[in-house]
């Protein structure tokens, strides 16, 4: 008996290498699977994203467009117009809307990791609230004083991204422990920031005419329209060590998931990584909602669809919501350009009218006692 048991002990020992090489392949398969389907799904997008809008573009009239000009060819009139269009108004911000949807997606996963909860958003830290508040302060000050006009724009994105930034330190100052920083006041403190952002929204809508009362509605809804070249140059030059930055704290949340103990008990610097992780996600949830206004939901849908399509690990998750992110938007954009022509839908209804739905769905998912995602 003793022998037999030995060897099947011996089996177990020999089979269990080969076992784990059936589970890494199954993974990997499981991983190239997600990246193809993002992949054509990406391809999809962009196809369609350059022919939808009030301009109308078939492929057969873009591809002798791009051929022409990539053989230095004179291009007519309605080619020149058709060029434009393309190269000047749907390109940028398709670009835009790819850069701002990894911002936002890698910023939620990094949110939901840090608190560890699966409906954690962006925006319980107060980020939009803040970024809204300054905004329309700045939006009745220039219609009141048109001096102003001149450098609205920039004005505006700068009065936005400023107030995302105080209105996070603020709950940081708020949440901050002798022990450390405590999640549960930093959500509340979040929660206080929000309500004192709507407040002072509300009583600048009040005071405001007609014409400050509508730009303040349109810029809280999110748009992507306007966007030029040197507005995506911008933002690419500081997505890109954002980014990098998301991809090199992938390892700490994934300690972060074990727990703050267990985290801390396995040399991670739980404080540090803490207060790296919401100062990088305040910079990004700030830097997109300066330049596009309030887009909702991005951050707390497109983990869960990455976490179903790969896995929870980081390692493959972090990078997986940046890709998502982007293509969310990109389907986003091309759904606000092309579902009431010549109208163009503001894209964060379009975000919100998807993401809605499935918070609801995951609410009532947890209610039920089943496993989020």
């Amino acid at each position: 008996m003793n022998a037999n048991m030995t060897s099947n002990m011996t089996t177990n020992i020999k089979a269990s290498p080969m076992t784990l090489k059936f589970a890494l392949d199954a993974r990997r398969k499981k991983h190239m699977r997600g990246f193809t389907f993002v992949l054509a799904i990406a391809t999809v997008l962009l196809l369609v994203g350059l022919q939808s809008g009030s301009f109308e573009q078939s492929s057969q009239v873009l591809f002798d467009v791009l051929v022409n000009k990539f053989n230095h060819q004179a291009l007519s009139q309605e080619q020149y117009l058709q060029w434009y269009v393309l190269s000047e108004l749907r390109a940028p911000r398709m670009f835009m809307a790819m850069f701002v949807g990894a911002l936002l997606a890698m910023s939620g996963c990094a949110m939901q990791g840090l608190v560890r909860n699966p409906l954690a958003d962006p925006g319980l830290i107060g980020i939009s609230g803040g970024a809204a508040a300054a905004a329309a302060t700045a939006l009745a000050l220039i219609n009141h004083y048109p001096q102003l006009e001149i450098g609205g724009q920039y004005l505006i994105a700068l009065s936005a991204f400023i107030g995302a930034l105080i209105a996070v330190w603020i709950v940081l100052i708020v949440a901050r422990t002798p022990a450390g920083m405590a999640i549960s006041s930093l959500i509340l403190a979040g929660v206080a920031v929000n309500a004192l952002a709507g407040t002072h929204i509300g009583a600048i809508s009040y005071m405001a005419n007609d014409d400050a009362l509508r730009q303040i509605t349109y810029w809280t809804m999110g748009s992507l329209g306007g966007v030029t070249w040197s507005k995506v140059l911008f933002v690419g030059i500081l997505s890109i060590p954002i980014i990098a930055l998301y991809m090199h704290l992938r390892q700490p949340l994934n300690l972060f998931a074990l727990g703050e103990n267990e985290a801390q008990c396995m040399g991670l610097e739980v404080n540090k990584y803490k207060r790296l992780i919401l100062w990088l996600v305040a910079f990004s949830v700030a830097l997109a909602t300066a330049l596009c206004g309030i887009i909702g939901f991005v951050g707390l849908v497109v983990p869960h669809i990455a976490r179903t399509i790969f896995s929870a690990d980081h390692k493959y998750l972090m990078p997986a919501c940046g890709a998502l992110g982007a293509i969310l938007m990109l389907g986003a954009d091309t759904a606000s350009r092309a579902l009431f022509p010549p109208l163009e839908i503001p894209i964060g209804i379009v975000t919100s009218a998807v993401g809605a739905p499935f918070f609801l769905y995951l609410l009532a998912k947890q209610k039920r006692g089943g496993a989020i995602a």
